[in-house]
């Protein structure tokens, strides 16, 4: 209660940014739009005991890895500068590892994993505009996610692919801040990250065909997702 009361006290600083209740966006406005990316390493070797070596710990390592992910939202401003949408996703994830030692302790060969996801997500948008610009403005994004996917992790043998394989559904809550900049009129670029995840997944697994299991895992991450920046391109109408 102290503190409510010296707060409510406390006289209004003025820091220069603007008006938070100035017009970026205007009510009734309809904006969609799509990102996508792709990432990819490859590590080849001369011989056969030759390779990349990864912050001096891991060495030898042959193989590569393949990331693309892409999504299309659409959002309607319910009023000035906030907005609702929806949100859908799908990320592809590929390693193939052939040679890999740890710290020359452990050896890892004939290693493979594979995951598909589709993500389907309700979001809500809150914006505000820098030093009153109609061009540059900060945003805060609210979304509820669900997905559903696949993964395999297995090897190459004279039989086929052997490995464990499971169905991942998965039910989420997270807060993805970022930035807006209006290129022209009708068209802007964004960049986003993950702050502050939590929610819950289930993994159905299968090894062999012979031996189904299940799990289930809780977590909460509070920290910029670096790996998860997304930049996207909106038109507004």
């Amino acid at each position: 209660m102290l503190s409510v009361c010296v707060a409510a006290q406390a006289r209004v600083i003025d820091r220069g940014l603007g008006d938070p209740r100035a017009v970026f966006i205007p009510k009734g406005n309809v904006a969609v739009g799509a990102s996508f990316g792709y990432d990819r390493l490859a590590a080849t070797g001369d011989d056969a005991g030759s390779g990349a070596s990864v912050i001096g710990l891991v060495t030898g390592v042959k193989g590569n890895v393949n990331v693309f992910d892409a999504s299309l939202n659409g959002a309607w401003f319910f009023r000035d500068n906030m907005s609702v949408g929806i949100r859908l996703g799908y990320t592809n994830t590929g390693l193939d590892l052939d040679n890999a030692s740890l710290m020359s302790m452990l050896e890892m060969s004939n290693k493979h994993y594979m995951q598909e996801q589709l993500t389907a997500s309700l979001a809500a948008r809150a914006y505000i505009p820098l030093f009153n610009s109609k061009v540059l403005a900060l945003f805060a994004e609210g979304r509820l996610n669900g997905a559903f996917g696949y993964d395999k992790n297995f090897q190459n043998t004279e039989r086929g692919k052997e490995g464990t394989f499971g169905n991942v559904t998965s039910l989420s809550l997270g807060i993805y801040p970022g930035v807006c900049v209006f290129v022209t009129d009708f068209v802007s670029f964004e960049l986003s990250l993950p702050l502050l995840e939590g929610g819950y997944e289930w993994i159905d697994q299968t090894t062999g065909r012979e031996h189904p299991a299940k799990m289930s895992r809780g977590f909460v991450h509070f920290k910029p997702g670096l790996l998860g920046i997304n930049l996207g391109i909106a038109f507004h109408f």
